[in-house]
């Protein structure tokens, strides 16, 4: 399974992923975050999914984003979601007969040269998108089942770049503390408005367990303090 996660704040975009990767009874690591730097455009992807599919959508996109490069984040992902119908219309009979499901999400974030602003999109199995809005200002796929809480909870159309990161670790942190199939290290992607430039961190459990730490005694702690709202004698 995956835990790829992009935040949209009004300074910028964050992507963060975990790197586990599993194949049969094999684990091993990969980074899932795809960043381009091309002709004044900055942009990441990441996926969920089947790693043939994947590999096989991204060598094709960019192929095609050569010849042809995009002015605005949106015809990326138009260009990626043809690429996406295209691996679909060839590979799924065949995936179908292996009982595999062409199950691929992917998710773009980023800024062109004639957007006013980095936005993310989804793009799902279908080749089809959807452009993550400012009241909802994030996009999750893989497993999507623990984290999701947390994001309704904080964030907000107004919410800042650091707070998004620190979001999408404590987002990550409710995933990997209830879910086996994913795992350390992270890779972080952040990107701010105008900057043209997509900076990239790896974090390791070390490094961030003392926050895992924090958190859990700050929830502990606010549990504690919350009044009484139910009366019963001893």
């Amino acid at each position: 399974m995956t835990f790829c996660l992009a935040i949209k704040s009004k300074t910028g975009v964050v992507a963060l992923s975990d790197t586990r990767i599993s194949s049969g009874l094999g684990v091993t690591t990969s980074k899932k975050i795809k960043t381009y730097q091309m002709g004044g455009n900055s942009f990441f992807i990441m996926s969920s999914g089947l790693r043939s599919i994947r590999d096989k959508v991204l060598h094709m996109f960019e192929d095609e984003v050569q010849d042809r490069p995009a002015d605005k984040l949106y015809k990326v992902a138009n260009l990626l979601g043809n690429m996406v119908k295209k691996v679909r219309e060839e590979d799924m009979e065949d995936l179908l007969k292996s009982k595999f499901f062409f199950d691929s999400h992917f998710i773009i974030g980023g800024q062109c040269q004639k957007d006013k602003r980095s936005t993310l999109f989804l793009v799902f199995p279908e080749g089809n998108w959807v452009e993550v809005s400012d009241e909802s200002p994030y996009t999750v796929i893989g497993n999507t089942a623990f984290g999701k809480s947390i994001l309704r909870r904080l964030l907000h159309e107004e919410i800042n770049f650091d707070l998004a990161i620190k979001v999408a670790f404590l987002s990550f942190d409710a995933t990997f503390k209830n879910a086996s199939d994913v795992d350390f290290p992270l890779d972080f992607a952040l990107y701010k408005n105008g900057s043209w430039d997509i900076q990239e961190f790896r974090k390791t459990e070390d490094e961030l367990k003392g926050t895992a730490r924090l958190w859990n005694e700050m929830l502990v702690n606010a549990a504690n303090e919350l009044p009484k709202f139910l009366h019963f004698d001893d």
